[in-house]
């Protein structure tokens, strides 16, 4: 079986390296670009089956990425994963609003790093677009279905990780993955928990209330989780 081909983008050439070998040791063939330029070259060339970018601060990342999922002769839909230090998680939720599907923290296993790719590239099998069931956004919420993570960004542009119990990280993930779009209460209960679920739908403004507690600036004016009385819920932008 042909391995699957990765192209790492960065600007520092020995973390690039670096890469390529972690990625060989998991079934990875994979190509270098220390330039957007260089990594446009690599595009017209050959289609990646996934690309990974090594962000550290500075030099490529941002305008690359906007011009992979715009429209244009470079756009692609290969999944789009971001490498980024601890502590830079803010660069990295910046690139899931422009077209990321996912980011991993350095320093990383060589098995979670193919694990990713790997669960990445089957969520892109057959589709024209990022799955929207990996890194959903909604205002300053961005929520990563795959690591069970939620963040926020504040007003001051502060990103903040937020700790969801299961219940209410299903609730917003639900809502999030229909973000605009009114749901009723049985429909959210259903969608969040399943068909058959014991959570009583009547039930369900207590979880809901919990919820705004953690993401909301003040729970008691709702702007990102809202309500309309008898029709269900919904998280706007």
């Amino acid at each position: 079986m042909k391995s699957k081909h990765v192209l790492i983008v960065g600007n520092d050439k020995t973390a690039l390296q670096g890469l390529a070998s972690q990625l060989k040791e998991v079934g990875f063939d994979s190509s270098l670009a220390t330039t957007e330029q260089l990594a446009l070259d690599k595009l017209r060339e050959a289609r990646p089956d996934a690309i990974l970018m090594n962000i550290n601060g500075e030099g490529v990342g941002g305008t690359l990425l906007r011009t992979l999922r715009s429209e244009g002769d470079y756009a692609t839909s290969a999944p789009v994963l971001i490498l980024t230090q601890r502590g830079d998680e803010s660069e990295a939720v910046a690139a899931i609003e422009v077209g990321a599907d996912d980011f991993l923290v350095k320093p990383v296993r060589s098995a979670e790093l193919g694990a990713r790719l790997q669960i990445a590239m089957l969520k892109h099998k057959g589709a024209e677009a990022p799955s929207r069931a990996v890194a959903l956004r909604a205002g300053p919420l961005f929520l990563n279905a795959d690591r069970r993570e939620v963040y926020m960004r504040l007003e001051n542009g502060e990103i903040r990780p937020l700790n969801l119990t299961k219940r209410e990280f299903a609730l917003l993930r639900a809502m999030m993955a229909r973000k605009n779009v009114m749901m009723s209460r049985q429909q959210l209960v259903d969608e969040a928990f399943g068909e058959g679920t014991k959570i009583n739908p009547s039930n369900l403004g207590a979880y809901i209330h919990r919820l705004r507690e953690k993401v909301e600036p003040n729970p008691s004016a709702p702007r990102f989780i809202v309500t309309d009385r008898g029709l269900g819920f919904k998280v706007v932008d």
